[in-house]
């Protein structure tokens, strides 16, 4: 990468986003404890993030043309100002009010998220030079991805432990104090936002046409809730034509099914086994940055030997589910500090290499031309796994406890390794050849806490509640 404006560009946005990431990994090994300790049951959290979902299934196509209609910094600072509101609430919350009401925020926040940051850097870094190698000056922002990741990870596990003897008041003591500090951070990169991320004003660029095709906008140029039912018809029809996209959403849906029910019972079923209490948070900080260094060696490895794995993307897509799915009856069936360890970290490493193949055989799947629509249904489809997943299995672990709600869940993603051997076996349409081989950067399959080193890498990412 040669020094010049694009490369300070990049240094200025990996920065930016690293510590993003770090803000939304400090809570994560400690935020269902939390809300367990403030009185909160399992269904109720299930709840909470099924109106989350929903939420985002509801305007996530409305909100996703409206970064091109009047900018992508305001929907950014509008979008993390809403996100940082729902952690603000958290960190206060003593009942069902407040949860739903974070809950609220959180999917209205998740909703205008819409990728607006990352969309604004890849622009401005073409602005500034268009022939910029993008996948050199994307690693680097991964690479500061991970890094926040694990030390958020870390550093939130050990808070807790480390200040237990100092007798913090009010919603600093327990685990509040890990949100206290992931609440600082986000209000510290929204400031940051402000001074880094410049565009021009709507029209200052000799009132161009926006763009056709993005996301949230349909063929016949309308935008925002009147878009909707012509993007909805349009994949709709797409999908009825295409085996290979209907067995991709069974796949998306289930997956995020896993995604939550691993984010929501890891923690409750881990305390069983080393205690819930925030003096005895260290093992929690060693899973959480577990999980991190799965996730990251997960996506190395198929970067690596991805291309090699006989039977292509579907194949690798399919058998990492069917990994992920037995790391999970796992964590759920064992009682052992180790087996919880492994089981998280195998988990998770699936999670990784199973996200660039599940996404490029969504665009290969797609023509160009409707690639935006289809990718919104998918994030949708993803989400709608999130909401009926969340609602059904936290009433199922307040009744019989979270090792049968994930072993539950566990035993529906192995069941996901089907549709991967059925579009193995479908012939290649020339639809789907011509639709491009992707990169990865559609919103895969998986995410969650630490979902953004493979995904941010999109909204999936955003798992439970984390951004």
């Amino acid at each position: 990468m040669k020094p010049g404006p694009s490369r300070a560009l990049t240094l200025r946005y990996a920065a930016l986003a690293g510590l993003l990431e770090l803000a939304i990994a400090v809570p994560m090994p400690v935020l269902v404890l939390h809300m367990t300790g403030r009185g909160l049951d399992l269904g109720l959290i299930g709840l909470a993030f099924t109106i989350r979902a929903l939420l985002v299934v509801i305007l996530e196509l409305p909100t996703g043309g409206l970064a091109d209609a009047i900018g992508r910094r305001p929907v950014a600072l509008a979008s993390q100002l809403f996100t940082l509101a729902s952690f603000v609430l958290l960190l206060f919350v003593t009942g069902p009010v407040t949860a739903l009401a974070y809950a609220v925020l959180q999917g209205v926040g998740s909703a205008l998220h819409s990728g607006a940051l990352e969309a604004w850097y890849v622009d401005e870094l073409h602005r500034l030079e268009p022939e910029a190698p993008l996948q050199s000056h994307l690693a680097l922002v991964d690479v500061a991805q991970a890094s926040g990741m694990l030390i958020g990870s870390a550093v939130g596990g050990l808070l807790p432990s480390l200040l237990a003897g100092f007798d913090l008041p009010w919603p600093l003591s327990g685990f509040g104090i890990s949100l206290f500090v992931g609440v600082l951070l986000r209000a510290l990169v929204w400031v940051l936002t402000v001074f880094i991320m410049r565009e021009p004003r709507p029209g200052a660029l000799g009132g161009a046409a926006p763009v056709t095709g993005a996301r949230g906008t349909a063929a016949n140029g309308l935008t925002g809730f009147a878009a909707v039912p012509a993007i909805l018809a349009d994949a709709l029809r797409l999908t009825r034509s295409s085996p290979r996209l209907r067995w991709l959403l069974v796949a998306a849906g289930i997956g995020g099914l896993a995604m939550v029910s691993l984010e929501t019972f890891w923690q409750p079923i881990a305390a069983t086994v080393f205690g819930g209490t925030a003096a005895d948070s260290r093992p929690f900080a060693i899973l959480g940055t577990t999980m991190g260094l799965a996730v990251l060696t997960g996506s190395l490895a198929v970067m690596r030997w991805g291309q090699n794995f006989p039977g292509g993307s579907a194949a690798l897509a399919g058998f990492s589910m069917l990994v992920r799915g037995g790391a999970m009856l796992l964590f759920a069936t064992t009682s052992s500090q180790a087996g919880l360890g492994f089981g998280l970290a195998i988990a998770y490493f699936a999670l990784a290499s199973g996200n660039v193949p599940h996404d490029t055989l969504l665009h290969k799947a797609v023509p160009s031309a409707r690639r935006s629509s289809m990718l919104s249904v998918h994030s949708l489809v993803f989400y709608l796994g999130i909401a009926v997943a969340s609602g059904p299995l936290g009433w199922l672990a307040t009744q019989l406890g979270p090792r049968p709600a994930l072993l539950v869940a566990g035993l529906i993603t192995l069941l996901a390794c089907v549709p991967y051997a059925i579009i193995g076996r479908l012939p290649i349409t020339p639809r789907a050849a011509g639709g491009g081989a992707g990169s990865g950067a559609g919103g895969g399959v998986g995410g969650g806490a630490f979902g953004s080193v493979t995904l941010t890498n999109a909204d999936a990412a955003e798992g439970a509640g984390e951004r």
